[in-house]
């Protein structure tokens, strides 16, 4: 478990539990029903967000000290399923299996600046098994500085842009799992 702390309270990062995906749920709904430009974020359906922690992957949240959840990051390993995204970048097929997803990432407005999605990108990584799986893909809208700035400085690369979901524009940024994720210095 990861402590920050701003003037006001104290932030905790942790891995989420099965119990917690209604309240990652209702977050990213919270987050989508705020921005005024709809296209920035494609909000995952609680089933999604169930199957992700129970199932295909994991996820990490950011909570006060009265777990009132604040911020979340999903984790996926997709497999071999039509949605890898090393199937977009050219992958071989033998590789796929490899890849993990930095899948839907949220931070409540008033929490933002405090540097939580980079915090909960290297706790999520830190649980990864670099034995099993050795590459980071995710995507982010090229409209979104904040998000795409903050896995560059996490040492994601810029791969491709495309159209993903439903006609979206999307860049696609990898990264190699030996090498880990530093928070950046704010």
């Amino acid at each position: 478990m990861t402590v920050l702390s701003n003037a006001n309270e104290s932030i905790f990062i942790r891995k989420a539990v099965l119990s917690d995906s209604n309240a990652i749920y209702q977050l990213m709904r919270a987050v989508t029903d705020s921005l005024s430009n709809k296209s920035l974020f494609v909000c995952d359906d609680l089933e999604f967000v169930r199957n992700t922690i129970e199932k295909s992957g994991f996820a990490v949240v950011a909570c006060t000290p009265k777990q009132q959840i604040v911020g979340s990051f999903l984790f996926r390993y997709p497999q071999d399923s039509a949605d890898n995204l090393g199937r977009d970048i050219g992958m071989p097929d033998e590789l796929l299996s490899k890849v993990v997803h930095a899948e839907s990432v949220v931070v409540l407005p008033e929490y933002r600046g405090m540097g939580l999605h980079a915090k909960m990108l290297a706790f999520g990584e830190s649980l990864i098994d670099p034995a099993h799986y050795n590459c980071f893909l995710t995507t982010v809208s090229p409209e979104n500085p904040a998000s795409f700035r903050s896995f560059e400085k996490c040492g994601y690369e810029l791969v491709l842009t495309k159209e993903k979901y439903g006609g979206l524009l999307r860049r696609i940024y990898k990264k190699r799992l030996t090498i880990s994720c530093k928070p950046p210095i704010s």
